[in-house]
């Protein structure tokens, strides 16, 4: 069963771990750190994500498989936006049509 991936799932996943799973399967984790809302217009829904991984592992931009103790596995885009000391910060956009009824 394919996740819905809602502006409402991370809302309420906001400043919890998730994992990038490697080609290699290993794991690397990302923290989301921050939800942003976009110019909502119905029936969509702009928001995005940002993500914070550890300073010394670049992961270009591309799909990956993510994982999440209470949001399960699904597959993201995600774009490196910044490195500073704190780490390696990731974005992920989402414009989505709302499925109401």
């Amino acid at each position: 069963m394919a996740i819905d991936l809602t502006k409402t799932l991370f809302e309420r996943n906001l400043n919890t771990r998730f994992w990038l799973r490697e080609e290699d399967g290993q794991r690397t984790a990302l923290d989301l750190i921050e939800l942003k809302n976009g110019h909502s217009s119905p029936p969509y829904e702009q928001f995005s994500l940002l993500f914070r991984g550890e300073p010394s592992r670049l992961h270009p931009q591309r799909m990956y498989r993510m994982e999440h103790d209470a949001a399960g596995a699904f597959d993201l885009f995600l774009t490196p936006v910044e490195r500073n000391d704190q780490g390696i910060f990731y974005e992920a956009v989402f414009n989505r049509r709302v499925n109401r009824g």
